[in-house]
């Protein structure tokens, strides 16, 4: 049976702590080999993009492909996941993706933090007020104890919509009129922007902070100056494959020779033991760009409870027989 799974479905059969789990395991999977990750390909359209990503997912049973646009097409209901089993290639469901891809990417951001934030890290910044900021602060409440919560957005109106969630949760939130103002002091920073221009600043950080630089994943955006790379510690990417390509917040300082790409770990290292943060003073830097083994991962998850619960739309047999 091949279901097509739309929006809604994604958001009630599955949650953030769900994601975290199956993200991790991705990436585990990943550190044995058992995953493959297809690095994000472009195609132009006028001013326009079409991005394709695709993962096979070997312990998990399926693989998957997913085409996204973005810029001049004005809706996201062109984000699809095609999910395959891999034994037989049955194409098993049609997965709308734009909720589904910035639950993944929080998630990849919250294993990330739980892998090399301090383990008492408590004071969150977040530098941004958009979908995918609110993702994040979700998932990093999940992966550390946040006692209290800084956000800058240029938007007023925003940014108190933004904060009023920590807010409810009894946490201590201060809205901030710079992004300054928001880092200081802080042990885990998130810059979740659409910034073309860096908005972070090495000079602001903090000894001891963890970095997750999200929004820039184009050569045409940037978040992060220079010094906030020369200051890492440790630079971990979610494919470093990818990294080359499209972590502008990478490729300049590579350019730059402030550090070479052999320097730069993917997360599936760390995981496999690789070390990551040596000290509590110690710059740790995620550069996220989003892969596929997170989407293959989570859409996986998401395919067998529509199955398990009745959900989703049965479509009619796409298996190509002839009469």
């Amino acid at each position: 049976m091949t279901l097509f799974i739309d929006e809604r479905a994604v958001a009630e059969l599955i949650a953030m702590p769900d994601a975290l789990v199956a993200v991790r395991e991705g990436f585990e999977a990943m550190a044995r080999g058992n995953v493959e990750n297809l690095p994000r390909t472009r195609l132009g359209h006028g001013e326009g993009t079409v991005r394709i990503t695709a993962a096979l997912a070997a312990e998990r049973g399926y693989f998957a492909v997913k085409i996204s646009s973005r810029a001049v097409f004005e809706s996201n209901s062109g984000r699809i996941l095609n999910l395959f089993e891999l034994s037989t290639g049955k194409l098993c469901a049609v997965i709308q993706v734009f909720g589904l891809g910035a639950l993944r990417t929080a998630a990849v951001s919250g294993v990330a933090t739980d892998l090399l934030a301090r383990p008492d890290a408590d004071v969150l910044a977040v530098i941004g007020t958009g979908r995918q900021a609110r993702r994040q602060l979700e998932a990093m409440l999940h992966v550390r104890t946040i006692k209290q919560v800084r956000v800058f957005g240029r938007d007023p109106h925003r940014r108190a919509d933004f904060a009023a969630f920590p807010r409810a949760k009894s946490i201590e939130t201060i809205e901030c009129t710079d992004v300054e103002q928001a880092v200081a002091g802080a042990s885990v920073v998130v810059t979740a922007t659409s910034a073309r221009d860096p908005v972070l600043f090495g000079v602001w950080l903090d000894p001891g902070v963890h970095v997750n630089a999200i929004g820039a994943n184009d050569v045409s955006r940037r978040e992060l100056d220079s010094e906030v790379v020369a200051r890492a510690d440790i630079v971990v990417v979610d494919e470093p494959l990818q990294a080359p390509l499209e972590a502008s917040d990478l490729i300049q300082p590579v350019a730059e020779g402030i550090i070479s790409w052999e320097q730069v770990k993917g997360l599936d290292e760390i995981l496999a033991g690789s070390p990551g943060r040596q000290t509590a003073g110690d710059i740790t830097l995620f550069k996220s760009m989003g892969t596929a083994v997170g989407d293959a991962m989570l859409a996986a998850l998401v395919y067998e409870r529509a199955l398990q619960s009745g959900v989703g739309i049965s479509l009619p047999d796409l298996s190509g027989t002839l009469p």
